[in-house]
C-alpha cells in the first residue's frame, strides 16, 4: 500500500471551515485549556465516505459536537469506520483518558501550528510544512496564548522544538519559543503571567496512565483558579430602567 503523500487535505468543505475556524473545540480566546497540535491531520479518503459528515459538524462547532455526541472527536465515535490503530485515533483516545467530560467542553481548545487540515505525515516533507505556516496566523495564536485571560497550554516536547525552529527561521512565535526555553524538565511547567506553559508527551505515542492523571490533576487544579478568580470579580453594574 503507497503512503499518502503530506499535503494540504483536497476537501474544499473542510478547508472553507478552517478559514472560518482554524480551532477545533472552544474558541482559543474564551477557552482555559489550549492543547497545541502541528496540523489537523485526516486520510483524503475520509471525505469520500459518509462519515465525513460528522466531521464537518465537528468543525462547525466542536463544543456543540461532544455534548451532543459525549464525544470529544468524532474518531472515538462507535461507528468509526476506519482503522482506529491508524490516524488521531491513539491522539485523541489518550486525551479521554484524562477524564473530562462534555460538561468540560467549552473549557477546551485544540489549536494548531497550520491554519489547513493536511494529509500524509508530517515528517514526511518538512520542507511543505514550513511552507504552509502562516504568518497572520501564528501572531494570532500567540496573542491568544498570551493576550486573551488565564490559559493553560499544553505543548508535547517535539513541536517545542519545531515552535524554535518556527521562530529561528521564520522570526514567529517569538515570545512562546522563549518561555518554552524556560522548561527545565519534560513534564514541566512555566507561568508567564496568567498563562501556564505545561510542556509533555504526545497524546500520539504511549503515554502512562501515571503521567496522563498528573496532566489531569494539573488542568483541574488550574481550572479551579479561574472559577476562584472569576468568583472575585466584582458584579457588571445594572443600568437603569
Amino acid at each position: 500500500m503507497s503512503q499518502t503523500k503530506y499535503g494540504v487535505h483536497p476537501s474544499q468543505e473542510l478547508l472553507a471551515l478552517f478559514s472560518e475556524r482554524p480551532y477545533q473545540g472552544q474558541q482559543p480566546e474564551r477557552a482555559s485549556v489550549l492543547i497545541l497540535g502541528n496540523d489537523a491531520n485526516y486520510s483524503p479518503a475520509i471525505s469520500e465516505h459518509p462519515f465525513f459528515s460528522r466531521i464537518l459538524d465537528y468543525h462547525a462547532d466542536g463544543v456543540r459536537f461532544w455534548t451532543k455526541n459525549g464525544k470529544h472527536h468524532p474518531f472515538l465515535l462507535a461507528d468509526y469506520p476506519f482503522d482506529r490503530r491508524t490516524g488521531g485515533v491513539k491522539y485523541h483516545a489518550n486525551f479521554a483518558k484524562l477524564g473530562f467530560t462534555s460538561q468540560d467542553a467549552g473549557r477546551f481548545s485544540f489549536i494548531e501550528l497550520l491554519n489547513v487540515p493536511t494529509t500524509g505525515n508530517t515528517g514526511q516533507n518538512r520542507d511543505l510544512f514550513f511552507q504552509l505556516l502562516d504568518r497572520r496566523h501564528l501572531s494570532w495564536l500567540e496573542d491568544a496564548i498570551f493576550g486573551s485571560g488565564r490559559k493553560f497550554v499544553l505543548v508535547n516536547q517535539t513541536l517545542a522544538r519545531i515552535i524554535g525552529k518556527i521562530r529561528s527561521r521564520l522570526k514567529a512565535l517569538p515570545r512562546l519559543a522563549q518561555t518554552l526555553q524556560e522548561v527545565n524538565v519534560v513534564p514541566g511547567a512555566v507561568r508567564a503571567g496568567p498563562t501556564v506553559l505545561y510542556c509533555g508527551y504526545s497524546f500520539s505515542h504511549t503515554v502512562s496512565n501515571a503521567y496522563l492523571a498528573a496532566l489531569a490533576a494539573s488542568m483541574r487544579e488550574f481550572m479551579g483558579e479561574c472559577r476562584e478568580a472569576d468568583a472575585t470579580l466584582p458584579a457588571p453594574p445594572v443600568s437603569a430602567g
